[in-house]
């Protein structure tokens, strides 16, 4: 077999450009497989591990999310999220609260056992991500902010234009 192969994806020429997505590729597997095992410690599918993680997310930013917003988030359907959502309740990890007005609008809370479990596992991977950000000078910190935010728009717009 002596064809010569393309490369993938065609229009990425050999260089920074495609060095970055080989790296932005290498880092997501990384997250990936974090996520896999902080799915075996809690007992949890991977799927479960990343709504609740999503979950807690929400609460730190101020923002709690309601089952709607956390099916949007994880890509799955609203049944598919209350199945997850029943998963997590009954694990232990997530609450449902009614705190508006309108009493049918629910929200997810992480319950004490979630923040315990996940604080014993991801606090030494957060400890090596803040020792590794402080290997970075503040601007090429500044920088990498700036290229993942342009990059994540283009993937948000290519999603949209092919799922819209």
């Amino acid at each position: 077999m002596n064809e010569e192969v393309p490369p993938f994806p065609a229009v990425l020429e050999p260089g920074p450009r495609q060095q970055a997505l080989d790296l932005l590729r290498t880092y997501a597997g990384e997250y990936t497989e974090l996520n896999r095992r902080s799915a075996q410690v809690l007992d949890l599918h991977v799927t479960d591990v990343n709504a609740l993680v999503e979950v807690l997310w929400a609460e730190r930013l101020g923002e709690p999310l309601s089952p709607v917003r956390l099916a949007e988030r994880v890509g799955l359907t609203s049944g598919a999220t209350n199945a997850l959502v029943n998963r997590l309740e009954n694990a232990g990890y997530v609450a449902r609260s009614r705190e508006h007005a309108d009493r049918r609008q629910v929200t997810l809370r992480a319950t004490a056992l979630a923040r315990s479990r996940t604080a014993d596992f991801y606090t030494r991977p957060a400890a090596l991500l803040e020792k590794a950000f402080d290997a970075l000078e503040p601007q090429s910190l500044t920088a990498l902010i700036g290229a993942l935010d342009v990059l994540t728009t283009a993937l948000h717009d290519i999603n949209q234009e092919l799922h819209p």
